[in-house]
C-alpha cells in the first residue's frame, strides 16, 4: 500500500482474518501517541497487574475467560519488575525494539486507566479510521481466539500511525539504551526487525515497522519503506518462515521501487467540448486548454481518475477572448491531484436584450439608477411619437 494514497499495488487474501501476534503493538504505540502526546519522559510504575502471568494452559482451560492482557512465561519482555519505574518513552522503546509484552501492558494501564478501559477504546479508534475486520483483545498480542486482524486493516492503521513523527522515529530505531531504573541496571534494546538491523535480511531503504511471531499465528511483519516521495507499507501474515517475512517483503518493495513512472494523457491541449454558461450570460462560450491534461503514476498504482468542471460563477459580459472562466480538476485517491484553467474560445459582448435582462438583477441600491434609465427611455418614446404626428402632417 503506498502509505500517501492509499492505493493497492498488490494484495492475496488482504480481507481474510489472521492472528496478528506482536503486530498489535502498532496499535497500542499509536493510541498512546495520540492520546498522551505530551512529555514522554513521564515516570510510571509498574504495577502487579501489568507484570502477572499465567499458563497457556490455564489460559485455555478457562477458555480465554481470564484477562486477555495477562503475561505468559516465556513470552517476549523487557524484565519490566514489580514497583519499577520507567518513562513512557523508555516504554515504548521497549514495546516497538524488543517486542515487550510487559512493556505494552504498563503502556496501556498508563494510558487507559485499565488495560480492558484501553482496549475499548483502542478499538474505538481503529474502527474510526477504517479497520473494519479488526479486533484487540489485549495490547500486546498474545494469542486470543477472537483477536483478529486483516492484512488491509493493518496497512491502514500503518498509514495511519506513520503520520506520526515520534512514532516514525520509534520505529525506525534500531538499538536503544534503557537506563538504569529503581529495580535494575543499564540494557541496550535491539530492534527485531531484521529489514533495519545489518545482515542477510537488512534492506536499506527500510523505516520500521514492526515483527510479530506466535505459534498459531505464525510470523507476522508490517514493514515501511521510503524511496524518493514514497513510501510503501507491505503486511504479510500467517508465514511459516521467519526468514520469509523479510525476503518476500524485499521483494515487494523492490518491485514497485522499479517500476518506472508511465504518463497517461487525459486531454490535449485545444479546443474542448467543455462549454462554459452561467446565469450572467445569455449564451453558451467554447473553452480551450494551453496545455496537455496529464497524469503521471506508478503502473501498480494506476488510479480511478474523475474530472471535475468548476466554472467561474462571477464572470458577466462582457467576456474576452482567452478570458479564464473556470478549472478542469482532476481528483484520484479521493483527492484533487491537479487543476488545468480554461480559456474561452472567443469573446462575447452585451446586447441590447441581454442589457435589459442585466438590469433586473439589479439589487435596492440601484433603484435611482433604474429610475433615471426608465425616465430616459419614456422621453425617448415620447420624442419618438412625436416626430412620427409631425411627419403624418405633412
Amino acid at each position: 500500500m503506498n502509505a500517501g494514497t492509499g492505493a493497492i499495488l498488490y494484495e492475496k487474501n488482504m480481507h481474510q482474518p489472521h492472528y496478528p501476534a506482536s503486530i498489535t503493538k502498532i496499535a497500542t504505540a499509536l493510541y498512546a501517541l495520540n492520546k498522551v502526546p505530551g512529555d514522554l519522559q513521564v515516570m510510571i510504575a509498574a504495577d502487579q497487574d501489568c507484570v502477572g502471568t499465567v499458563t497457556e494452559e490455564a489460559l485455555r482451560k478457562s477458555r480465554y475467560t481470564l484477562p486477555a492482557y495477562l503475561l505468559i512465561p516465556g513470552g517476549s519482555h523487557i524484565g519490566i519488575k514489580k514497583g519499577e519505574i520507567l518513562s513512557l518513552q523508555d516504554l515504548l522503546y521497549g514495546m516497538m525494539l524488543a517486542s515487550g509484552d510487559d512493556a505494552a501492558n504498563v503502556i496501556a494501564k498508563y494510558a487507559g486507566g485499565t488495560v480492558p478501559q484501553f482496549m475499548e477504546e483502542v478499538n474505538r479508534y481503529i474502527r474510526k479510521i477504517g479497520c473494519r475486520n479488526t479486533v484487540f483483545y489485549n495490547p500486546h498480542g498474545l494469542h486470543h481466539p477472537k483477536q483478529l486482524t486483516t492484512a488491509y486493516d493493518m496497512a491502514i492503521l500503518t498509514c495511519e500511525a506513520l503520520k506520526n513523527p515520534k512514532f516514525r522515529e520509534i520505529v525506525k530505531t534500531v538499538s536503544y539504551k534503557r537506563p538504569k531504573t529503581n529495580k535494575q541496571e543499564a540494557s541496550n534494546l535491539v530492534q527485531t526487525n531484521r529489514l533495519l538491523r545489518k545482515g542477510p535480511y537488512h534492506y536499506p531503504k527500510a523505516i520500521g515497522v514492526k515483527t510479530g511471531y506466535y505459534s498459531i499465528a505464525g510470523s507476522t511483519l508490517v514493514a515501511a519503506a521510503c524511496d524518493g516521495e514514497r513510501t510503501l507499507i507491505a503486511v504479510l501474515l500467517k508465514t511459516q518462515e521467519r526468514k520469509d517475512i523479510f525476503n518476500d517483503a524485499k521483494m515487494m518493495f523492490e518491485t514497485a521501487f522499479n517500476q518506472p513512472k508511465i504518463q497517461r494523457v487525459l486531454f490535449y491541449k485545444g479546443p474542448q467540448a467543455f462549454v462554459f454558461e452561467n446565469g450572467n450570460i445569455p449564451i453558451k462560450i467554447g473553452t480551450y486548454l494551453k496545455q496537455d491534461v496529464a497524469l503521471d503514476y506508478y503502473p501498480a498504482e494506476e488510479p480511478q481518475v474523475t474530472c471535475v468542471l468548476s466554472w467561474d460563477e462571477q464572470v458577466s459580459l462582457p467576456v474576452e477572448k482567452d478570458q479564464h472562466v473556470g478549472d478542469l480538476l482532476v481528483r484520484a485517491h479521493g483527492k484533487t491531484v491537479s487543476a488545468h484553467p480554461l480559456y474561452t474560445q472567443e469573446a462575447v459582448h452585451p446586447t441590447f436584450v441581454s442589457q435589459l435582462q442585466n438590469l433586473s438583477k439589479l439589487d435596492k441600491s440601484n433603484v435611482f439608477l433604474l429610475k433615471i434609465i426608465g425616465a430616459s427611455l419614456l422621453i425617448a418614446f415620447f420624442c419618438f411619437l412625436v416626430l412620427q404626428l409631425k411627419r403624418r402632417r405633412k
